[in-house]
């Protein structure tokens, strides 16, 4: 995620400390992350589904009020299931939360999730 680099100052007669700020940058990253990775939890009205039953398109609204657009990748073999998604949330500047492929065992659970990575 693209992170300010805050330095200490004064914004109106309000000190900034730049410690504190760039912590509060480490604080939000992690709780956006936190929300990509369940998606349906930000979904805001209709949800568009594949044949098969799986969330494939939604468009978002963050805690803040920020929207953003849900696409959804699903999976070959699990009918209902996701197995990678982008979710985006509109601000300056726009952020990008990318689910790379999960693996799955052969019930199909999640054996392995990468990482959500920002852009």
């Amino acid at each position: 995620m693209a992170r300010r680099n805050w330095n200490n100052g004064v914004i109106g007669n309000t000190p900034l400390s730049a410690e504190r700020l760039n912590s509060l940058e480490d604080d939000l990253e992690a709780a956006l992350v936190q929300l990509a990775r369940t998606p349906e939890s930000l979904f805001s009205g209709s949800v568009t589904s594949n044949a098969d039953g799986a969330p494939v398109s939604a468009s978002v609204v963050w805690p803040d009020g920020s929207t953003g657009v849900y696409a959804g990748t699903a999976s070959d073999e699990w009918p209902m299931l996701i197995d990678s998604y982008t979710i985006t949330k509109t601000g300056v500047p726009v952020k990008t939360f990318t689910q790379p492929m999960v693996t799955r065992n052969d019930a199909g659970r999640i054996t392995t999730r990468p990482a959500i990575t920002i852009t």
